[in-house]
């Protein structure tokens, strides 16, 4: 959930990016960090194993400026969506104020994205989230390939509802931006609204299952997984065998086929709010009057910091024995 954090005079909100395997999750947000025009970004961790990687970083949106006196940190994580890794899936959800579900456009993907999306609503309930309620946007990816199905058909059989939708090609950079506004805008809704997203009487998180699967089949087409660890921005990123990857010379914003360009990344502040620093304007949400324990408080940063390391060692835990159980796959189809 947003943490208020009076020491460093913050708000951080965790948006994370779910999907079938190979929909395009780790692209978005190497396309993301490479943006140049994102500063003020930490740098880009990654859990990886030899079939997928669960990514993380971290910026401060310059464009929002700061909000009820507060700066905006956002949090952005993927989750892997191989079948060895539902545990990291669990994990990585904790704590999320909105989801990006990328689903693959292609007809034959249909069946992984439903079940890709069963899982999600799934995690969510485990981590006492409710799924009706988060901030959830839809990406459909892939819409250059030729088997791509009709957005319309998508929507009936993923149930999008009210959820923003956006057509992308995350390859080419296109949809890309206008999916992480889309997620963040409404995160902030939800935090200006006093929506509580947590699900009472939730069961707790049940022990990591290595088994479960997350519906990928052979069908995906997605692209070569992209190394960007160290890049500065927009810098062109390379494949792990070190050529240029494919789209390097793509612009990493927009296409004006697709959508007019912006002038800014996050230009959607309410009207009358405004984006530097002083008084919040009138209407604007006031972060002291929401409902979240204060994070001045010694025994909550205790208790936060502690969570936080609990989450880490599951995350390495978990890890390990994917990795353990995948290589014992290998070995097994060696033979």
């Amino acid at each position: 959930m947003a943490l208020v954090n009076k020491a460093t005079n913050e708000i951080t909100l965790k948006l994370v990016y779910y999907g079938p395997g190979l929909c395009g999750k780790t692209t978005n947000l190497e396309k993301i960090y490479t943006n140049p025009k994102l500063d003020q970004k930490g740098k880009l961790l990654s859990m990886a194993t030899e079939t997928d990687r669960t990514l993380f970083f971290d910026f401060l949106p310059m464009e929002l400026g700061t909000i009820g006196g507060q700066k905006v940190r956002v949090q952005l994580y993927t989750v892997p969506g191989q079948v060895f890794y539902d545990a990291t899936r669990k994990l990585v959800l904790r704590g999320a104020d909105g989801v990006v579900f990328v689903a693959d456009s292609q007809a034959s993907m249909r069946e992984s994205n439903l079940q890709s999306l069963g899982n999600l609503h799934d995690n969510l309930r485990l981590n006492r989230i409710d799924p009706e309620k988060v901030a959830l946007v839809f990406q459909y990816n892939k819409r250059d390939l030729a088997s791509a199905m009709p957005v319309d058909e998508m929507s009936v059989y993923l149930r999008s509802g009210s959820a923003p939708v956006v057509e992308a090609v995350a390859l080419q950079g296109v949809g890309v931006m206008q999916t992480l506004r889309e997620g963040v805008n409404r995160i902030i809704e939800n935090v200006r609204n006093h929506v509580d997203i947590t699900l009472a009487g939730a069961p707790q998180l049940d022990a990591p299952d290595l088994t479960a699967g997350s519906g990928v089949v052979f069908a995906s087409e997605g692209g070569p997984k992209v190394n960007v660890q160290g890049l500065s921005a927009g810098q062109p990123a390379a494949t792990a065998e070190g050529t240029a990857a494919p789209w390097a010379d793509v612009p990493l914003v927009e296409q004006p086929s697709v959508a007019p360009p912006e002038p800014a990344v996050f230009p959607f502040l309410r009207q009358g709010e405004q984006a530097a620093s002083g008084p919040p304007s009138a209407g604007m949400f006031d972060p002291g009057e929401m409902p979240f324990d204060d994070p001045a408080d010694d025994g909550a940063l205790r208790a936060m910091h502690d969570s936080a390391r609990a989450v880490v060692r599951a995350l390495e835990e978990a890890l390990q024995k994917a990795k353990d159980h995948e290589a014992g796959i290998i070995r097994r189809l060696r033979h």
